[in-house]
């Protein structure tokens, strides 16, 4: 069920020439199916993908609650399936990508999503070509350099540190 905020944040998906529907900058959606991109990057949906979700405190990061997370998940693949020639393989071009990633304009927004789109992609244990492809896409279209690059990754593996150490106590 939706919120009201939810609906207020949420662009209506009314173009039929649009491939995917658009979200409000920065919105608790619009970062969450970048998340949900990542998840489905390499063409299937794995139980660690899920798991990393709740281990990673993705939907507290994200603003979003958990069932608006997976009406999120929902909904990109019903826009997907809509695609001329969709069939549940996809390959999103690099002009949707960018419209993916410029919903979210904010520095520390972005910094966040490349840490939780790392946390995605690594969660399998197996880094697919188009997983990569993806995170890659995400540096070079958000512009960030080597030094933003570690700092974003560098906190996850502070967090994760801490995090450790608080269980081992």
């Amino acid at each position: 069920m939706m919120t009201m905020q939810a609906r207020e944040m949420c662009v209506p998906y009314t173009n039929p020439n649009q491939a995917l529907r658009a979200y409000a900058a920065n919105s608790p959606r619009a970062k969450a199916r970048l998340v949900v991109l990542a998840m489905l990057a390499d063409g299937r949906l794995d139980d660690a993908e899920l798991e990393s979700l709740t281990r990673h405190g993705t939907f507290a990061e994200l603003g979003i609650a958990r069932e608006d997370f997976f009406e999120v998940l929902y909904d990109f693949c019903a826009d997907v399936e809509n695609m001329p020639n969709g069939s549940g393989d996809y390959l999103l071009s690099p002009v949707v990508l960018e419209q993916l990633f410029g919903e979210i304009n904010s520095a520390p927004e972005r910094q966040t999503l490349l840490r939780q789109i790392f946390n995605m992609i690594r969660s399998d244990g197996h880094l697919a070509d188009s997983e990569a492809d993806l995170f890659w896409h995400a540096v070079d279209t958000w512009k960030f350099r080597a030094t933003d690059t570690r700092a974003a990754l560098r906190s996850q593996q502070l967090r994760s540190q801490r995090g450790s150490a608080g269980q081992a106590s």
